[in-house]
């Protein structure tokens, strides 16, 4: 071989740097036709039921779909920005493709399902629930019970609303079969405003002329306070009794969930800073004030609103609980309600 020849061999050696870019440019081009193949090719080799729940993740449901969860990420981000994983049942077709994956997660299989809204909840708890279920967007709920000229509206048809600056009295806690296709929120309420009507008003007051619409709303307002402060149906009334003789002799309440409700927390929020509020002064806190709360704080049962009109009159002006065991304990006084305390607050 001549020098000549040598010495041109020697010249198209590559640098360090040129095999570092060689070596790029080939694995972003196995990237960029596997990243094709994975937007043309068909994805899914057999029809596909899946039922989202709330703790999935895209990582959770490419896996379990078998999709490559990079590409999806890429694909998601490029064609569908704003999808977002809804917590439904979805059926996925044999051979769809990534746009049909994405077509499919955007159509759910729409079945009626039962919703219950417990007794200790507030419209708080019901928003963040039905938020969760995926009929409505967060807030919307609160936002609509509490709108005056809604209030206003319904009115004409539930008398019993009258004067309330908030529907939180009266959106009874039941199982509610709702389709989410065609929910509504108006519906919704509307339905809650009847099975109050039917399994509470109607019973218990309707007829009653000597109860007025003041008097019917106190009992509301105090039975969601009775609902929240006793757990067993048996001693409802004598605890409802017990703040009915408060009221009336102008003691405060002293119920200790009564204090968050103007932060607008739900139940499970509140237990964790009551404490922080015990001490400030609202339209609420009926351990800083005498009477009842602006509004009732939750909505209450058939159960406890019947317990609070229909109270057990006795001696007692104080009650705890075990800690433990939530055993209600009675005392007339405050020595024997410092007794209690000693013994059974642990």
């Amino acid at each position: 071989m001549s020098f000549q020849n040598r010495r041109l061999r020697n010249n198209q050696k590559w640098s360090p740097l040129q095999i570092i870019i060689w070596v790029i440019c080939v694995i972003a081009f196995i990237i960029f036709q596997q990243y094709s193949s994975f937007s043309s090719k068909s994805l899914i080799e057999e029809k596909t039921e899946i039922a989202i729940t709330s703790e999935y993740s895209y990582d959770t449901l490419t896996s379990e779909l078998g999709l490559n969860k990079y590409f999806f990420r890429m694909y998601r981000e490029k064609h569908h920005s704003d999808f977002t994983i809804k917590k439904w049942k979805y059926i996925l077709d044999k051979w769809e493709n990534i746009e049909q994956v994405f077509e499919s997660l955007n159509h759910p299989i729409f079945e009626t399902k039962n919703v219950t809204l417990l007794e200790w909840w507030n419209i708080f708890d019901i928003d963040l629930h039905l938020s969760k279920q995926w009929v409505i967007t967060k807030w919307d709920y609160i936002r609509y019970v509490e709108n005056s000229e809604k209030i206003k509206a319904l009115t004409e048809f539930f008398p019993f609303i009258k004067w309330s600056s908030s529907l939180e009295w009266y959106l009874y806690p039941d199982t509610y079969t709702i389709d989410p296709s065609q929910f509504a929120i108006n519906k919704f309420v509307i339905l809650q405003l009847e099975t109050f009507e039917k399994k509470v008003y109607n019973k218990l007051f309707a007829g009653k002329g000597h109860i007025s619409l003041e008097n019917f709303q106190s009992v509301i307002n105090l039975a969601s306070i009775v609902e929240k402060e006793e757990r067993n149906p048996k001693e409802k009334s004598t605890v409802a009794g017990i703040l009915k003789k408060r009221l009336k002799e102008w003691w405060m309440i002293g119920a200790d969930i009564t204090v968050c409700y103007p932060y607008r927390l739900t139940s499970e929020e509140c237990k964790m800073v009551v404490t922080k509020y015990l001490y400030k002064k609202t339209d609420y806190n009926t351990r800083q004030m005498t009477g009842l709360p602006k509004t009732a704080i939750w909505n209450p049962s058939y159960q406890t609103i019947e317990a609070t009109l229909n109270h057990k009159n006795t001696s007692y002006y104080f009650y705890l609980h075990d800690t433990k065991t939530w055993k209600i304990y009675y005392a007339a006084t405050n020595a024997g309600h410092e007794r209690n305390k000693a013994l059974y607050l642990r």
